[in-house]
């Protein structure tokens, strides 16, 4: 019993390290891949309009080319894979939201609309 209790609590640490890493490793960066969350519904369907909260989250990640790069950065990351976002659809975004993105700008080979 107590063996896997142990064998328990050393998964749970487990876990809680490698979550932690991932956040620690995109707050790094300068980027959190959790403010993305209210764009989740925006960034796997196009007709869906992103909502004020994710607006302004993808306002707030940084004007120019900082901010390009922080949300390129994070379609890339395991959570936004796993969770079904779509770069292409994400990658509109900023357009729908009236976010300048700098001219030309690409990310994972797709031309970021309205650069």
């Amino acid at each position: 019993m107590k063996l896997q209790a142990i064998a328990a609590a050393a998964v749970c640490l487990v876990v809680l390290l490698v979550a932690s890493e991932m956040v620690i490793t995109s707050e790094a960066a300068g980027c959190d891949i959790f403010q993305l969350v209210p764009c989740m519904s925006a960034s796997k369907n196009a007709k869906v309009t992103p909502s004020r909260q994710c607006c302004t989250n993808i306002a707030n990640m940084g004007k120019g080319l900082p901010g390009a790069k922080c949300l390129c950065s994070l379609l890339n990351h395991p959570l936004a894979k796993s969770n079904g976002v779509v770069p292409r659809i994400a990658l509109a975004i900023p357009q729908k939201c009236r976010i300048a993105v700098p001219k030309g700008f690409v990310c994972q080979g797709i031309r970021v609309p309205g650069s």
